[in-house]
Parts: C-alpha cells; structure tokens; sequence
C-alpha cells in the first residue's frame, strides 16, 4: 500500500470534463482514499483558478481518526481550570491555543 502511495503523490492525472461538466476521478486515487459512490467531495477554487478536490470525512472517518488518538482523563481543579499536573497531554494542547 505504500508503493501505492508514493506513486500517487505529486502525480499528476489529465481527466476530461464531459459535456455536464463532469470528470472521472482515477480508479488508483479513488482506492487510496477509499472514495465510493455515494461519498461527497469539496471542491474549492483558488485565487490562482486552480480547483481543490477534497474527500469530505465521513462519520467513520471521525470515527477512526478519535480511535487512534491517545485517551486521557482529563482533571480539573476546584476552581475549574484543569490541573496540568494530573492532565499533561490535554493542558498543553488547551495551552496551544493560547501561542
């Protein structure tokens, strides 16, 4: 999957537009994100006319996106702030916001 990967980025693909407007997206890419039918896409134009395509995420996306992620049980102080001694990873992640 890898090799798959590497070969994709920075490739560029030439598609038509038919009549409707409509374009194919490569079978490769359409596997490499998991694109099937059904699936939305966000297109956006630039300032330079140069159009975006982005997979939107799906609740299964999230979904995996929060499994990976690391769990921590997040302390607060009396006063309501959270006690950065007991939360570590969850303070300085609040604490970014404030750069």
């Amino acid at each position: 999957m890898e090799k798959i990967k590497r070969d994709l980025v920075n490739r560029t693909f030439e598609v038509k537009v038919s009549p409707k407007g409509q374009i194919v997206i490569p079978a490769d890419i359409r596997k490499k994100i998991n694109l099937t039918g059904g699936n939305t896409l966000q297109v956006s134009l630039t300032e330079n006319d140069e159009i975006s395509i982005k997979k939107t995420p799906t609740a299964l996306d999230w979904a995996n996106l929060v499994a990976e992620g690391s769990v921590e049980k997040v302390e607060f102080k009396p006063d309501g702030t959270v006690d950065a001694a007991k939360s570590p990873n969850f303070a300085a992640w609040m604490a970014e916001d404030d750069e």
